[in-house]
Parts: C-alpha cells; structure tokens; sequence
C-alpha cells in the first residue's frame, strides 16, 4: 500500500458524520453498519489540511474494495467522546482512518491519518465551527502541533528543533513568508525570556528589514541546487546549550539553544547528490515556552568549496550576556582579556564544526581536531590554573578524535601528543589512557570490519589493562561498565554479571554504580516479581502491579530510536489481536521531553515518560543499555524473559503460555 503525501483539501465532515449518524438509527445491526458507508468516496474526500503528511492509502481498485468501515457508537468511541466515530481498516485489518465526532453535535471534529497502523497525523476543530482549529503530527511523523487561523498555520503549541528546520525549508521553498514567521524568534518573545535590550532590538530591526533578507536567500539557494520540489533532509547539530537562569540578572529562566546547526535538504527521496545543493547554516535556536524558533535566519552556504563565501562573524545569546552582565553574572566571572579573546577565537573556528563533519571528509576532521587542539592550547595558557585541567581534557579529546580518524599526516603526531599525557602521570595521564581504548578499537574495526569479534576482544583486554594499571583512576566505573555492556552483548552474561557486581558494590553513588545495579537486578530477574511504576503524560500514575490477571509486555523504547520505531507496528497489531490475553505498558526514554512526550501520548498503551534517557531512574534501575528493551510477565507478575527481541517472539512465548493454559 502506497504512503501518500498530502496536499491541502477541504473536509468532507458534515455529509460523512450525517451518514455515520444515519447507520446508528433504530434497528441498525453492526453488519449493516459495517457495510453502508462509501469507504472509497471518504478516503477521496477527506485529506489532511497540511501539505507533506505521508499516510497510508490504498490505491488499487481491490485494496479499496477490501477496506471495511466501522461507526462505533458513542460510548464506544473512545473516552471523552460524545458522538460517533468512524473507522476505516485495510484488509489487513490495520486503521486508515479514524473520524470522530466528540462534541456530539453530529459534526465530525477531529480527523485522524495512519500509517503502518500507527496515527501520523490529526486534525482538529475545538469549537464546532467546521474549521480546523489545531493540527498534530504523531509518532513517526513528528511531535509538532500548529494552532490553525483562517485555514493557516498561524504558531506552534509544541514544536521540537528539527521540525522547526523542516518548517523553514518548506517555507523557503514555498515562498510562504508567513509560515516562516512561525518558527522566527520574535523581538517580544526574546524580550520575555529576558534577553539584553541590545539583542532584543536587534532582531526587532531584522525583522522589519525580513522579506527582503528572504527574497536575497531564496535567490541565492535557487542559485545554488534548490528548486520548487526541494525537500528537508535532515537537521544536524552538536549537543542543546543550556545557559541558567544564574548567569544574567535578566534571564526569566533556564535558556535552552542550539549554535552552529546545519540544515540539509535535496531531492525528496534523498537520493541526490548533496554535493550540489546548498544548505544552511543556523547560527541559533532558542527554546520560547514548548516551541524552537530561529533568532535569525539561516546563512546559504555554496556547496561548491571553491566558490565558498567567507561567512561574517555572528555575536549570538552568549556573546550579548557575556557582555551586557559584566563581572555579576555566572559567565562572565574570571575571565581575563586574554582569556575571553582565546575562548572567542576557539568559539569561532568550531563555528566550522558542524560544516566539516556534513561533509564527511576524514582528513578534513582530522585536520579539523587536531588545530582545535592549537586554539584549546591558547586557552590553557591564559586560563586560571583551577581551570586548565579541564581544557587539557578537551585538548585530549580532539587529540583522540583526530587520531581516530586515522589520518596518516596527522595521526602520528596525534598518537605522541597522546602518549606523552600518559606518559606524564597525574589526572591526564589516565584520562588520555581511557581515550585512546576507544580510539584504537574503531582503527582496528574500520581497517578490518569483517573481524570485528577480534577487535571487541582486544578492546576488553585494554579495559582489563587499564583498569589493572588505574585502579584509582576517575574513569574506573566508566571503564567496567563499558567492559560489563561488551561482554553482555558477546552473551558473556556470567562474566558480566561480575563486573556488573563489582562496579555496584565499589560505585553505588555513581551514575554508572547505579546502572551497574540495575543491569544486574535485570539479568537476574527470570522467576522474579517486577517492580516498575511511572508517571504519564498526564501526570497519573502507571504501575504493572495494578496489571496482573494478564500477560505484561514492558517496552523501553524512545521516538529517536529507529530500531524502536521499526518494532512498533508489530507490537501494536500484536497488541490488538490478543488484548484478551496481553496488556503493554511503554518507558518512554527520549532524551528531550518533547519528543518523550509525544512518543508517550501517541502510544496505543500506557506509557511512563522517564526524563533523562537512557540516564533516567527507570533506565538505571533496569541497567538498559540498548533500545528496544522488551520484559515480558505473565499473569501472576512474575519475569518470564527479560530479554524479548521482537513482537513475533512475544506471540510465540503468549501462545505457548495459552496453550499450556488449555
């Protein structure tokens, strides 16, 4: 079955919800019902109002034929709704669609898009007025959802950074000045958050001057490979920024933003060369309530190097508060002349970061490590000496990326600078240790990747090395928990599970002691009661114990996890097709709590939305260290395997259960 991806079209409401209203009258049988409505007149008439939603439709004259149609009565249409609801289902039995009338004024209200089986999409009229009032993305389609005027998107109630850069490459494609506005920083807004004057009046000037500034990128990018079908591809970009509330008298809050992002987009398969298509740089993103917006608009960058443009310097959030909270604020404090311009000339050549890695050339990473290592010395030299130890780890850091590139110019040198750390005892010495067992397992791995149990074998010997060499050190409880997880994935799980022990009983206020426990407390689960309970997205409690009298399925899982997104499907029709018999219960553990939000809210079971990843309570009290992780428990609310790799697995396990049962 074909995913369509959807224009805007006008909503076939009433005629539908007065024909789903006709079919409940007296006398009606639910056969009846299920044969009456015209499902290929519905799936025609009714299509998302927002451009670019791929959802499933079946386009050949049989699969349409085999498409069935449910009205479900009100009271079986799910809670909260008052009227009817209309479901469309393949012949697979999977949902295509689902109309509601929630009001009960017999108007459908809120409609509904699949894809896979999973709600991509929904549209929705609050107020009975047969006009779309909100508009939702959901699972694998997205977290965002636009509040609708005049058959517009007018702002956005939640929207996550990376669709915010698809939001901006549709609208430069589009021309669409007014749903650029959407994801642009307004002067008012950045004023609310607490931003110097300097700033805020800034962009108030740059969005007076904005259509112009527009029309000279647009101009630029059609020069430059975009055309009328270009396509968002991705948004890459290093770790958020958190600058607190503490580091400017003005600051209202937390302020969260992204520096230095790149947007890339190409042909919509992405499958063209992206080589000859330009793409954006974004110099900030700043988090306004639950929205990501831009500060200002994105540089075009020529994907053509010999032709490149020298890019102006920007002074961004960080920049205006350094300067604007003068010796008060938590940035600003004992930082010397020398050191500002250091840290300055630093921030400003890992501007480029971003660019050299979109273009993938190893030696241009190398190169790219290994003179950071030159900027970072600059900085050691006019810092504090409290500090220095923390830049000379950073100056590691770059030494081991570099070196793992394995760049023949610089990786000699890389490989000595290295040596001589450790070489010189003290704090630094096993810290570069550490760095170079990773480092030299990924040479190993990419010089022969068809003997990669070899290259895990001698990487567990550098870890037992090590820690024989620092048993004192800072990295320890790093080092056993990486040896522990590798010899868990090798199915080790005796060994593991000793050093999973020892890492529990001689690190238990560390964050890897923690997980250690956990991983411990998972593996020997089997046989045992679980103990798991969270909070929802609406703030009530689920708790597996309040779910016994069936088998339980425990999914941790997150909406960045692509292995999770490509089991979820099967899980749901499992699901479905033994609800009798089996119940799930999902931990969301997205790392941003958006996008666990969202998972949490669009899962078709009950979800706990855990923040911090795979660093959050319930990922350290079950010691997961990879995604999916599937429990399963049977009635009573014992662990019957604590490592499900897949729904058909789960099937297999319940239906030998049942049938033992019979």
């Amino acid at each position: 079955m074909p995913a369509v991806r959807s224009r805007p079209a006008a909503l076939a409401a009433t005629a539908l919800a007065a024909a789903a209203v006709a079919l409940l009258g007296p006398g009606s049988g639910r056969e009846a019902r299920a044969q009456q409505l015209d499902v290929a007149n519905i799936l025609k008439e009714n299509r998302p109002v927002q451009r670019g939603v791929e959802y499933d439709t079946p386009a050949d004259p049989a699969e349409i034929s085999s498409c069935t149609s449910e009205v479900l009565p009100a009271g079986r249409s799910g809670a909260g709704v008052k009227g009817v609801a209309v479901v469309i289902r393949d012949g697979q039995g999977r949902t295509l669609r689902r109309f509601l009338d929630v009001s009960g004024d017999r108007n459908i209200d809120q409609w509904c898009y699949y894809k896979d089986g999973f709600e991509v999409y929904r549209d929705v009229d609050y107020d009975d007025d047969r006009k779309i009032d909100e508009s939702r993305w959901l699972n694998t389609a997205g977290t965002r959802i636009a509040v609708i005027e005049g058959g517009k998107i007018a702002s956005w109630r939640r929207l996550s950074a990376q669709e915010a850069s698809k939001v901006l490459v549709d609208a430069l494609v589009l021309g669409d000045h007014a749903l650029l506005g959407t994801v642009m920083a307004s002067a008012d807004e950045l004023a609310g958050l607490g931003l110097p004057k300097g700033l805020v009046e800034q962009v108030r000037g740059e969005a007076a001057g904005r259509k112009a500034a527009v029309d000279e990128l647009s101009k630029k990018l059609g020069g430059w490979g975009w055309t009328n079908s270009t396509a968002w591809l991705r948004f890459d970009a290093d770790m958020p920024h958190l600058i607190p509330a503490d580091a400017s008298a003005g600051l209202k809050d937390d302020l969260l933003l992204f520096e230095n992002a790149v947007v890339f987009a190409g042909s919509p398969d992405g499958m063209g060369d992206l080589g000859k298509v330009a793409y954006l740089q974004v110099p900030e993103l700043v988090r306004v309530g639950e929205a990501w917006k831009f500060v200002g608009l994105p540089r075009a960058f020529n994907p053509d190097p010999s032709e490149a443009e020298v890019i102006a310097a920007y002074e961004g959030i960080r920049s205006w508060l350094y300067r604007e909270g003068g010796a008060s604020g938590a940035m600003a404090s004992q930082v010397s002349p020398e050191l500002e311009k250091a840290l300055r000339a630093l921030a400003d050549f890992d501007a480029q970061a971003v660019a050299v890695f979109a273009e993938g050339d190893q030696k241009a990473i190398a190169s790219y490590h290994y003179e950071r290592v030159r900027k970072l010395r600059a900085v050691i030299v006019a810092a504090p000496e409290a500090d220095r130890v923390e830049y000379e780890k950073e100056a590691i850091n770059s030494l081991a990326a570099a070196y793992q590139t394995g760049d023949p110019q610089v990786g000699p040198a890389t490989k000595k600078a290295l040596d001589d750390f450790v070489k010189g005892g003290g704090p630094l010495a096993s810290y570069a240790a550490f760095r170079l067992i990773p480092a030299e397992y990924s040479l190993r791995a990419a010089k022969d990747p068809d003997n990669l149990v070899e290259a895990q074998t001698q990487w567990v010997e550098e870890l037992g090395a090590f820690l024989e060499d620092y048993p004192k050190s800072a990295e320890v409880p790093e080092a056993l928990f990486q040896l522990a997880s590798i010899k868990e994935f090798n199915g080790a799980e005796d060994e593991a599970k000793a050093v999973y022990s020892r890492l529990a009983g001689e690190f238990p206020d560390t964050s890897f002691g923690r997980k250690g426990a956990g991983a411990l407390r998972r593996l020997d689960s089997v046989g045992k009661p679980i103990a798991l309970s969270g909070t929802g997205p609406d703030g009530r409690t689920v708790d597996a114990s309040t779910m016994t009298g069936k088998h339980l399925l425990i999914l941790f899982g997150a909406n960045s996890s692509q292995p999770t997104q490509r089991e979820l499907p099967e899980l749901a029709r499992l699901a479905d097709r033994k609800k009798d018999a089996l119940a799930v219960i999902g931990v969301s553990l997205d790392g941003d709590h958006e996008s666990a939000r969202a998972f949490a809210e669009a899962s078709p079971w009950p979800t706990i939305v855990e923040q911090g990843g795979l660093e959050s309570r319930l990922a350290d009290e079950f010691g997961i260290i990879s995604l999916p992780t599937m429990i399963l428990v049977d009635p009573s609310g014992t662990v019957v395997d604590r490592d499900v790799r897949s729904a058909a697995e789960a099937e297999a396990q319940l239906d030998e259960a049942l049938a033992k049962k019979e």
